[in-house]
């Protein structure tokens, strides 16, 4: 059966780079699989199939030549593995360079391909003043997991089978019927290049239990003999990686999350989070498995980390000016001491940054004491 939680990988780069060889190869194929009214326009060479932009000001992530209902058009297709707030004002902002580099002689079709479980941005993307409406953006939105795998093998559409492990009704048989079918049509290098494919999207995906998902990996080892050369690979590494660093991080958390305030709690979070490196995160958890006292794990961190250490000092203090500087602006002296006191002891950056964009919303002083008791309740 299929874990249903949502999907949030912190870094989407292995994933983006397989999306971006997958279409390199095959977008000819994929593009009317995914979107059934389009494909790509016919007589050109395959280096004239891309849009050609200049990356240095416009990072579209798949741009193509196609015809859409029968028009040509252009492409551009926004590979997604997590959620992003900011999607559809850039992909807006994307489709309207493209329409005036080439000169608005040609339409621009918008597409986002998410490939994990996630929350999806509310379409369509409007920006309006009251009652008037200036723009509104109906990007085509393209969600993985709610693709047919089942359908997707029905139809022989190999050019997806990399892709089948992000997709809906998933069983170890037809991911493994997937296999032999791409072991039987491909040449042994691109057989090679698909199954790293498809098995990084299997690391990830949340479309399959657990069990099931290590019964596919025997599968593809054992059947295949893969297991050396999918263990050498960079993306393959970097998934396994990833995945090993989270669970030293969550078991350094569940240590000090019952012995520690959660002041500490939140400090450790915020230096560890960008660490991937595994020995460091082994050696931590040994450490701070036997202390007992807070000071001794400000130490540790300082000794692991000690770039982060001022790094995050500095942010902490940037942050604490910058509000001290609206309240002075805004509030009397008497708020003013009040926000002083309140964020001089907070060591939490999202906290400190939420309350500093709250209050710079607001001009009434009885709205500031009310942030406050919200956002610092215990002070």
């Amino acid at each position: 059966m299929p874990n249903n939680k949502q999907e949030h990988p912190n870094d989407s780069k292995p994933f983006d780079s397989t999306l971006k060889a997958l279409f390199g190869e095959l977008v000819g194929e994929i593009i009317p699989c995914l979107l059934s009214d389009a494909r790509l326009q016919e007589g050109l060479l395959y280096n004239e199939c891309n849009v050609e932009v200049n990356r240095t000001t416009l990072s579209i992530d798949l741009g193509y030549w196609i015809l859409y209902k029968e028009y040509l058009a252009i492409l551009n297709m926004e590979a997604q593995s997590s959620p992003d707030d900011d999607l559809l004002a850039r992909m807006l902002e994307y489709a309207i360079n493209l329409y005036r580099k080439y000169k608005r002689k040609w339409p621009i079709v918008s597409a986002a391909l998410f490939l994990f479980k996630c929350a999806i941005p509310e379409i369509p993307f409007r920006i309006a003043c009251g009652d008037d409406l200036f723009i509104e953006f109906r990007p085509i939105i393209i969600c993985m997991w709610e693709m047919d795998a089942q359908k997707v093998v029905d139809r022989q559409q190999r050019c997806l089978y990399p892709l089948l492990p992000t997709m809906k009704n998933l069983t170890v048989g037809l991911l493994e019927q997937a296999l032999q079918e791409m072991h039987e049509h491909d040449d042994p290098s691109k057989f090679l290049d698909h199954a790293k494919w498809f098995n990084t999207m299997l690391s990830r995906t949340t479309m399959i239990s657990d069990e099931d998902k290590k019964r596919v990996k025997e599968h593809l080892s054992m059947q295949y003999q893969l297991h050396p050369l999918l263990a050498e690979d960079p993306t393959i590494q970097s998934v396994i990686a990833k995945e090993v660093a989270e669970n030293l991080q969550e078991m350094i958390i569940d240590l000090i999350n019952d012995r520690f305030p959660t002041q500490v709690v939140t400090r450790v979070q915020q230096a560890i989070a960008p660490s991937q490196n595994i020995e460091q995160l082994k050696k931590l958890h040994r450490q701070i498995a036997r202390v007992s006292d807070e000071e001794e794990i400000y130490a540790l961190l300082t000794q692991y980390f000690p770039a982060w250490d001022e790094e995050i000092k500095v942010r902490i203090e940037s942050l604490q000016e910058a509000i001290l500087d609206i309240a002075g602006a805004r509030f009397s002296a008497q708020v003013q001491a009040q926000v002083q006191q309140a964020i001089a002891p907070i060591e939490d950056i999202g906290l400190l940054r939420k309350f500093h964009l709250q209050l710079a919303s607001l001009s009434d002083e009885q709205e500031v004491y009310a942030l406050l008791e919200q956002c610092f309740p215990s002070l």
